[in-house]
């Protein structure tokens, strides 16, 4: 004889809620098991992986990024500069403020190039090599004109000079490498290719080697390098369209060949080789100012408000030449 079970209502209520409450946290669950099945089932496809040949050739490469990283980032240094800035009113104070850039280690004399504007009006230059060392560089020489600078450190057996290259030879599209300090980050590595040889950018007589290689604020004054670890330039400038001085992939680079001839001058010289300048301060001339000078009013010219100490005007005066 069969027993029929008889539910209360309360019974039934009670059942069918916790049946509820179950479902509610365990259906999710099963989906989400159930969606990342389907969906590792439909990523897959028939593409084959690289052949042997093919990882090879891959590991080839990036063997030979790496070896140029490791042939050039000891002769790379961090420079960090202490700068006192004039004020631009009679009652402001001078300030001190911090610079960086980069430099390159070119013999173990302890002779360091960088550019001129990363180390201009220092009052103290430290360097910070690839161990970790640092020493108080001395100014040797700038030159405006090209941008480039010389500085010097202590000599040492453990200094790593780099090796020069042929800047003669860049051909575009050829890669190469920018190794230095972007925002004080030491020993950032980036590559790209030679977007332009030749590039005028200024009214000086140096062109430039334009580059889509990374280069930022703190690079200036490092290397460009070719494939083989060869200094062929020393990073200069950017193109930042919006102003905040980050890389839009336009950069350009003061090819080595033509400061080699600069960086021996100034190990000669040891000064600082300014921009070509008159050194005069002129003013156009006026009816109240003719009048106070006691100058007929049918001469015409401009007036020499002042000569600049040092300038070649200056010893013109004096020599009467």
């Amino acid at each position: 004889m069969d027993k029929k079970i008889k539910l209360s209502r309360f019974a039934l209520m009670n059942l069918l809620f916790s049946a509820f409450l179950i479902g509610t946290f365990i259906s999710p669950l099963i989906y989400s098991g159930l969606k990342k099945h389907i969906t590792l089932k439909s990523i897959q496809t028939d593409a084959d992986p690289l052949s042997e040949t093919e990882q090879i050739s891959a590991i080839e490469i990036q063997k030979a990024f790496m070896n140029v990283y490791k042939k050039a980032q000891p002769s790379v240094v961090y420079i960090k500069t202490n700068i006192l800035v004039r004020p631009h009113a009679w009652f402001d104070y001078y300030q001190q403020v911090e610079g960086a850039g980069s430099g390159v280690i070119i013999d173990k004399e302890g002779y360091i190039v960088t550019n001129s504007h990363v180390v201009k009006g220092a009052t103290n230059i430290e360097v910070f090599f690839s161990d970790n060392t640092r020493a108080i560089a001395k100014l040797i020489g700038r030159d405006e004109n090209s941008d480039i600078a010389l500085i010097k450190v202590p000599p040492s057996d453990k200094l790593q000079p780099a090796v020069l290259g042929d800047s003669d030879k860049v051909q575009t599209g050829q890669l190469v490498f920018a190794l230095g300090s972007p925002y004080g980050l030491a020993s950032t590595f980036t590559f790209g290719i030679v977007s332009a040889v030749t590039r005028y950018i200024d009214n000086t007589k140096y062109s430039r080697i334009q580059t889509d290689a990374s280069i930022n604020p703190g690079n200036s004054g490092g290397p460009l390098l070719n494939i083989y670890g060869e200094v062929i330039g020393i990073n200069q400038s950017i193109i930042s369209p919006d102003g905040r001085g980050g890389s839009v992939g336009i950069g350009f680079a003061i090819p080595i060949n033509e400061i080699k001839e600069t960086i021996e001058l100034l190990k000669k010289e040891k000064r600082v080789i300014g921009k070509a300048a008159l050194g005069v301060s002129v003013t156009e001339s006026n009816e109240s100012l003719r009048e106070y000078l006691g100058i007929p009013k049918n001469l015409k010219g401009v007036i020499v408000r002042f000569v600049i100490p040092n300038s070649a005007a200056e010893k013109s005066w004096h020599t009467g030449k």
